[in-house]
């Protein structure tokens, strides 16, 4: 009698699939050159997940992989442009990134998707923006470390504890002690990060604080993106976490609000 071979937990899958984060990770640490060129094959594969759970035709999709491209081109290569063309490109990244939400709206006919294309655009531009800031990358690696620290605690403390579901209509697994928990692992990530940093306590728990919540309001809007169109995981790129956005999802409310506190401070 043959028997089956077991399979891998789910823990252990979501494991496997942040280990394999890890190179990313030490060339963001490395180099903001690399981590600024890493961009656009990232926001290549978001914007394809994107299109697919959309069901947009071939053609939109190879568009929006085009215009993600021009929105996630490194800051140098972007300033040399508008050194070429004598004038500021930013009126113009804005009118293409409108005439993209149009077109997905008309095509898709959701205002979630396009909402959703519309928050993707932002998250992806205030990405750029801040890679293209002074030790930039190394922000990039202090919200990636806060984001991933929220996840691992609401994940692990949602499973213990469990309790009242969090939003039941548009995710029935996540529950409110798991927000709970995300809140508590963001805080203590920025808390450790502060002190290598040399940033204030303070301010890095206010700023953890809106973290956690942007990137769990984050995660229950694509949450919402799936259910709306029946699926369970954006892609299966990522053992255990299924694709790019399932991963990145966290990313798409905090970045734009960690690139204008850039801005403001």
């Amino acid at each position: 009698m043959v028997t089956a071979e077991p399979k891998p937990s789910g823990t252990m899958l979501r494991i496997v699939g942040a280990l394999l984060f890890v190179p990313i990770l030490i060339a963001f640490l490395v180099s903001q050159t690399a981590a600024q060129w890493l961009l656009m094959p990232v926001a290549a594969v978001m914007v394809l997940e994107f299109a697919t759970i959309a069901g947009l035709a071939l053609p939109l999709r190879v568009a929006l992989v085009a215009d993600f491209a021009l929105f996630s081109l490194p800051d140098p290569v972007y300033r040399t442009m508008e050194t070429t063309a004598g004038m500021a490109l930013w009126p113009f990244v804005m009118a293409l990134a409108g005439l993209v939400v149009l077109f997905v709206a008309v095509a898709a006919k959701q205002r979630l998707i396009a909402l959703f294309i519309a928050i993707m655009i932002g998250c992806i531009l205030a990405a750029r923006g801040v890679l293209g800031m002074e030790n930039g990358h190394y922000i990039l690696v202090a919200l990636a470390v806060t984001v991933a620290a929220c996840d691992i605690a609401a994940y692990f403390i949602g499973r213990h504890f469990g309790g009242a579901l969090l939003a039941p209509t548009i995710s029935p697994k996540k529950t409110q002690s798991g927000a709970v928990g995300g809140l508590l692992g963001a805080i203590f990530a920025a808390v450790v990060l502060s002190l290598v940093m040399q940033f204030s306590v303070g301010a890095a728990i206010l700023v953890a604080t809106w973290i956690a919540v942007l990137a769990q309001g984050g995660d229950l809007l694509e949450s919402a993106l799936k259910r709306l169109a029946g699926v369970k995981d954006s892609g299966s790129i990522i053992p255990g976490h299924g694709g790019f956005l399932d991963r990145f999802d966290g990313y798409l409310l905090t970045l734009p609000a960690v690139y204008l506190y850039c801005l403001a401070i």
